[in-house]
């Protein structure tokens, strides 16, 4: 059984689950089992030589922990106290100590409950990988459900907002009606987003722009109405939600460059940096305000860093319609580059304002059908901003009308 009584019938210990707890310990074997084989392959014989200590002891390390934690990891009920023991803290507080709880989802879609403590004692959390029973469910019924609360709070405040309209029930539709646009604007970036993958150069345009006035309009929409719209709000949440058609925007907007190369982005830093820094403050204090994960402000941050360096490169090339000028360029070399993501590079001899051997990333299909010492042509634009960019083209588009030499 997964809760037992042990000292009298008001105490109880739950354990982890079985299926987590048999995958943690078999990866924490498995790493044992790593280390100890690493450590015989690389043994020299010099005892001196520190290197297998450095490359096996993370491996145990990690196993260490990995077997460890299930063994250790446990919740205890005891009359109207809880502990929860981690592998390093165990902490334990009277039901008359918490102040209430939150459940807070992961990016994966398990979850954990969090117990804040009254006078800012602190914490506690435990996991949805514990085998509870309904003597905790019950128990944990007394603590007050704070997400619960505030959603609560929130459609009381809602309904008693006069601008929002003149009964509560008309109010309370106004919230309906944001989350469709929450909906729409998330559904319009996400199909401007997709619709750069596909080649068609009228299709660019629209859907850049698209992106680039998404954050805008968020913005718009969540200063007009506060208390119906969101940026990565909590599940208990009742606002719309307006984080995904920004994180779109970010990703969507950089992609919409990805087939452009620029001599130098220093001068468009002017525009970059200034943008990027409008998108973080523009949404910065709504995050951090209705977030209950401080982590969300990164997440915030790196998408701003996106946004600002795709709206820089947009501006200088979505409206170049300027003449441009093209070049041939050797093969000297080639790579892959294996990450997260695998990138094809070439190794181009210097050509146009290029002094220098200079590297450029293409797609896997181009990267293949070329070989060292072939010839590529690229077309150097002007730019709008007069920062210039560039493309990879067919050679047998060279003598388009459409470029001059």
């Amino acid at each position: 059984m997964s809760s037992f009584p042990l000292v009298g019938a008001s105490r109880r210990e739950y354990r982890m689950r079985s299926a987590p707890r048999f995958l943690l310990l078999g990866f924490g074997i498995l790493c044992v089992g790593l280390a100890v084989v690493m450590a015989k392959n690389l043994a020299t014989p010099n005892p001196a030589n520190p290197f297998p200590a450095l490359v096996t002891i993370p491996f145990l390390a990690i196993g260490a922990f990995l077997i460890a934690w299930p063994l250790r990891a446990r919740i205890v009920l005891n009359g109207t106290r809880i502990e929860v023991r981690g592998l390093l803290q165990e902490r334990s507080a009277d039901v008359s100590e918490i102040e209430g709880l939150r459940t807070v989802q992961s990016r994966n879609g398990s979850y954990y409950i969090k117990l804040y403590l009254k006078q800012g004692a602190g914490t506690m959390n435990y996991s949805n990988s514990f085998a509870l029973d309904d003597d905790f469910r019950a128990w944990i019924q007394q603590v007050p459900d704070l997400d619960k609360r505030d959603r609560e709070a929130l459609l009381d405040e809602i309904s008693h907002e006069q601008e929002l309209g003149a009964t509560p029930e008309e109010r309370l539709g106004k919230l309906a009606n944001a989350k469709t646009w929450g909906v729409f604007l998330t559904i319009v970036s996400i199909a401007s987003a997709a619709a750069l993958l596909f080649p068609e150069a009228a299709l660019r345009g629209p859907a850049s722009l698209v992106l680039a006035a998404t954050p805008i309009a968020a913005f718009v929409l969540i200063q007009r109405s506060p208390l119906l719209y969101a940026v990565f709000k909590q599940k208990a949440d009742p606002r719309a939600e307006l984080s995904i058609a920004l994180v779109v925007s970010g990703f969507g907007l950089l992609l919409s460059v990805t087939r452009q190369h620029f001599v130098s982005l220093q001068p468009l830093l002017v525009l970059m940096v200034p943008a990027g820094l409008a998108y973080f403050f523009g949404f910065e204090s709504v995050c951090r305000h209705g977030s209950q994960k401080p982590g969300n402000i990164f997440v915030l941050l790196f998408i701003a860093g996106l946004y600002g360096a795709g709206f820089g490169m947009m501006a200088d090339t979505i409206a170049d319609r300027a003449p441009a000028t093209t070049y041939s360029a050797d093969v000297l070399s080639k790579h892959v580059s294996r990450g997260r993501s695998t990138s094809y590079y070439l190794e181009l001899a210097p050509w146009g304002p290029m002094t220098a051997p200079n590297q450029l990333s293409v797609p896997a299909h181009t990267y293949g059908s070329l070989q060292v010492g072939d010839e590529v042509c690229l077309v150097l634009h002007p730019g709008s901003l007069r920062v210039p960019w560039y493309q990879l083209i067919d050679c047998t588009d060279r003598f388009s009308p459409d470029l001059t030499h």
